[in-house]
């Protein structure tokens, strides 16, 4: 069983959750991946299968594609629906003044990953000490940014390098407007190119879709 899937996660499950689910499915025994997404992210998650996963380090410097929808007005302790309120604010941007900032965050970019995430601290993962209400200071990094742009619909598409956080983006963007704001949703179209139109879901998946590791030698 050697070869890649491209998946179409939805939101709600972990990636490592419905990784196992596809494993099981297929009766495959060894699973790799180029980036999971967090349980409220649907779209493009790649699995390196068998032999596959000896692909990893060559396919995994691929740019990423997201479509995000902020929501302004709000701050989370997850900078998601999921989490609780921690801020409000009146301020509402305007598209225009969403555009007009949106240039200020392409290129290196410092964002503060969110408290709620698979980092290591100490030893431990950042959302297990978040959740039993550990005080930290949440680490900062530089990532890649190679587009920020508004689309029509009000959502944002953002191309970028491995290790960027959306929900760390929407809180940045929210800053350089004078307000607060969460990534209501988020959704991945393109992992290097692998896109979510040639995506499958769990119900539909099978093993005539996995792709030849020999299509890229």
């Amino acid at each position: 069983m050697d070869g890649i899937l491209v998946i179409n996660k939805p939101k709600g499950p972990s990636s490592f959750y419905y990784m196992k689910k596809i494993q099981r499915k297929l009766d495959i025994k060894k699973v790799g991946h180029l980036g999971t997404l967090d349980p409220n992210a649907s779209g493009v998650l790649v699995l390196m299968c068998g032999r596959a996963t000896k692909l990893n380090e060559r396919l995994s410097g691929g740019a990423k594609v997201y479509q995000s929808l902020f929501t302004y007005g709000i701050e989370t302790d997850t900078l998601d629906p999921e989490g609780n309120v921690i801020t409000k604010s009146e301020i509402i941007p305007t598209p225009q003044q969403i555009k007009a900032v949106l240039p200020s965050l392409v290129g290196d970019v410092e964002i503060e990953i969110p408290k709620f995430s698979a980092v290591h601290i100490n030893g431990e993962r950042a959302y297990d000490l978040a959740r039993r209400g550990v005080e930290f200071q949440a680490p900062k990094k530089v990532v890649k940014v190679e587009r920020f742009e508004l689309l029509p619909n009000g959502w944002v598409e953002i191309e970028c390098q491995t290790g960027t956080y959306v929900r760390s983006l929407a809180k940045l963007v929210a800053q350089k407007l004078g307000t607060v704001a969460i990534a209501s949703e988020i959704t991945r179209t393109r992992v290097g190119n692998f896109k979510l139109e040639n995506a499958k879901t769990l119900e539909d998946v099978t093993l005539n879709d996995l792709i030849p590791i020999e299509n890229f030698h």
